[in-house]
């Protein structure tokens, strides 16, 4: 009885069939959110990015529909955090292939699940939802599970999908609104409406109806983005032209000057190289603002690898060079802090007085795990440079540095990317920020690009100037609209840049991630609303 078998081979190629399907689908949604990000900056790609992964979700099941948004989740870190791997290679003692294992795990844990969560609630919602459900409530539930990833357990929020419209002032002005996720929302739309057309356009081909096509087309999902793209660019050329207007002459400036050299990693956590470190970031900011009286000095994250109090010497020698210059420093140096539960280890930021004197500290208070602090502790996971500090304790208060003349806060390295930090420095009273960086990873432009790309929306959504430095990364400052200047991304080098404080608070420094609580609002009331009506049509 050949005809059995024939059935079952013919199912089986086309299951086989429907898997390289929803893989090509998955890898080219991949490939399109790699190419939208840095170094690479195909923006528009960022606008049907997850068309593909839409349509590889139709049909699915929310357990079959999670398995596809963890496989996502994963190409699509792989893709934009390629350099993840060369850092765990450079960092780590784990052996091939326990380092690429490793990677894996971290692709899976901090981004993977997250997606794989939300194609599961996408798949309940293709399954009972109407149209118009799904057209509002799938972008709703894409915000919803990055605003979980960036919240929960350690937080990883890079390179989010609205992040690759960084180069687009007119776009991200609604940042001072709703947040990074404002322009979340309006990407995840676009994909889910060019699902919409597509399927359209396949059912139409396929069973050419006789009824008229256009009354078939998704015109209310096409509505929906035209009006949001609409209402975004009328918001952005008006806050464009806002802050494009002449400052008043009355308001102060500060010269603000941001050095990074070009010192080895390795070196830096060497005693022997202590000293030659500091005379290299000496000479080269006494050569950069020869022309120039800066009001503030800054230079990068770790750019001296001692503890200042543990170094008479050299803290002498940086408070001569702070009295040469008449200048306030802000420098980025580990510190100690004995306790009765032992030593504290602390990545920080110390602000030197013309006079040398170390009068304002910030220590950093979001760790970056298994880098600065070990999740898991075993030995394989302790970094390969024995010589630098690994066990770091994470700072207890953000710090609002007085002087000179306005408030103003620092974030350092990726904490740049936790939009609520920023906000909480801004609602303290900080006027201008700082974010110093260390971006000496053995990760290459690509990390350093996308952690720029981020940096930009912090000073959107408060209106206040980000000035940044970053050791082999991009350094210079980012204006309240988000459009850098004085940028530098040479190895080694300083830019001088003359920037307005700002007191005023916007929406989104009043009320921080409502838009996101909102979407998850909106998320699960879709949910309920497919699941009560599938309910009701049985």
């Amino acid at each position: 009885m050949p005809a059995p078998l024939d059935e079952g081979h013919t199912s089986q190629s086309l299951t086989r069939r429907g898997r390289l399907r929803e893989f090509g689908l998955l890898t080219l949604g991949a490939l399109l959110y790699t190419i939208a990000c840095p170094p690479y900056d195909w923006s528009g790609a960022g606008w049907i990015t997850l068309t593909p992964f839409f349509l590889a979700l139709r049909g699915r099941t929310p357990k079959t529909g999670f398995f596809l948004g963890l496989l996502f989740g994963v190409l699509s870190c792989a893709g934009i955090g390629f350099w993840i791997y060369v850092a765990v290679t450079t960092y780590f003692s784990l052996p091939f292939p326990l380092d690429v294992l490793f990677t894996l795990f971290n692709y899976s844990l901090f981004a993977g699940l997250y997606v794989g969560a939300v194609a599961a609630l996408v798949c309940v919602l293709l399954r009972r939802g109407n149209p118009t459900l799904v057209v509002l409530g799938a972008p709703a539930v894409w915000v919803a599970g990055e605003f979980a990833r960036s919240s929960w357990f350690a937080g990883i929020s890079w390179e989010l999908l609205g992040y690759t419209q960084y180069r687009h002032p007119l776009l991200i002005q609604i940042a001072d609104l709703t947040g990074v996720y404002g322009l979340s929302y309006l990407l995840a739309l676009s994909g889910t409406v060019g699902a919409e057309i597509i399927v359209f356009l396949s059912t139409y081909a396929q069973h050419k109806p006789r009824t008229s096509p256009v009354q078939q087309f998704p015109v209310l999902a096409v509505g929906i983005l035209a009006a949001s793209v609409s209402l975004v660019g009328v918001y952005g050329i008006r806050q464009l032209r806002h802050y494009d207007a002449p400052s008043p002459a009355t308001i102060p400036t500060l010269t603000v000057a941001v050095v990074h050299a070009d010192v080895p990693s390795s070196q830096r956590w060497q005693r022997a190289h202590y000293a030659s470190t500091l005379l290299t970031y000496i000479r080269l900011t006494q050569s950069g603002i020869a022309d120039e009286q800066p009001d503030l000095i800054i230079w990068p994250e770790f750019a001296l690898g001692f503890y200042l109090d543990r170094e008479p010497l050299l803290h002498r020698q940086l408070s001569l060079f702070t009295r040469t210059t008449n200048t306030f420093l802000l420098v980025g140096a580990p510190r100690l802090d004995e306790t009765d539960a032992g030593t504290q280890s602390y990545n920080s930021a110390y602000l030197l007085s013309p006079q040398g004197e170390i009068v304002e500290v910030y220590d950093k208070m979001r760790l970056i795990p298994f880098a600065e602090y070990l999740p898991f502790a075993h030995p394989l996971l302790r970094p390969a440079q024995s010589d630098a500090p690994h066990d770091f304790t994470p700072g207890q208060r953000a710090t609002i540095f007085s002087q000179p003349y306005y408030p103003w806060g620092v974030t350092i390295c990726y904490e740049v990317t936790y939009p609520p930090m920023t906000r909480r420095l801004v609602l303290d009273g900080a006027e201008f920020l700082v974010n110093i960086s260390n971006d000496t990873w053995g990760a290459g432009e690509a990390a350093a690009a996308q952690h720029f790309s981020m940096a930009v929306f912090r000073a959107v959504e408060n209106r206040r100037t980000l000035v940044r430095t970053a050791t082999a990364g991009i350094s210079g400052f980012i204006d309240p609209a988000g459009r850098p200047y004085a940028v530098s991304t040479d190895r080694e080098g300083v830019r001088v840049g003359t920037i307005s404080p700002r007191s005023e608070l916007t929406l989104y420094a009043h009320y921080g991630d409502w838009f996101a609580l909102l979407s998850t609002g909106v998320a699960a009331f879709t949910l309920l609303s497919g699941i009560s009506q599938s309910r009701q049509a049985r």
